[in-house]
C-alpha cells in the first residue's frame, strides 16, 4: 500500500536523507530535489501531500516561491525549513502560508513532534 507523499526540496544532502530516513519510519514516501526550481516542476507533475521547503536554495528563495505555491495549491501544508533562525523569516514564512517553519539544525524528536502534529 502506497502512503502518503512528501517532497523535500532542499540544497543540503544530509538534511535530506536525515529527513527521508525520518520520514519513511512515519509511513510516508518521500522525494526529495536539490534545487528550487526542480521542486517546482515535480510539484507540477504530482502535488505531494506534505512539502519541506528550505528558505535559502541556490537558484531561488523558497519565501520568494512559497505564495506561487500555495495559490496553485492551497490545502497543501508547507513546512519551511532554514537555518537562519532570526525570528523574522519565521513570521515571513508563517504569513506566507507555511504551515510550521523547522529551524536548523534539528533533532529527530522535532522532526516526530511536527509529523504527530501533522496527522493529527
Amino acid at each position: 500500500m502506497k502512503g502518503p507523499s512528501i517532497l523535500i526540496i532542499d540544497d543540503e544532502p544530509d538534511i535530506c536523507r536525515l529527513l527521508q530516513l525520518s520520514l519513511v519510519r512515519h509511513g510516508y514516501n518521500v522525494k526529495y530535489v536539490h534545487a528550487l526550481g526542480e521542486g517546482m516542476k515535480s510539484i507540477q507533475r504530482q502535488q505531494p501531500d506534505i512539502l519541506f521547503l528550505d528558505i535559502h536554495l541556490p537558484d531561488g528563495s523558497g519565501l520568494d516561491a512559497l505564495p506561487a505555491i500555495k495559490q496553485k495549491c492551497p490545502t497543501l501544508p508547507v513546512i519551511t525549513i532554514s537555518a537562519y533562525d532570526n525570528g523574522m523569516e519565521k513570521q515571513k514564512a508563517l504569513g506566507a502560508g507555511a504551515a510550521f517553519f523547522l529551524a536548523k539544525p534539528f533533532s529527530v524528536k522535532n522532526l516526530d513532534e511536527l509529523i504527530n502534529s501533522i496527522k493529527s
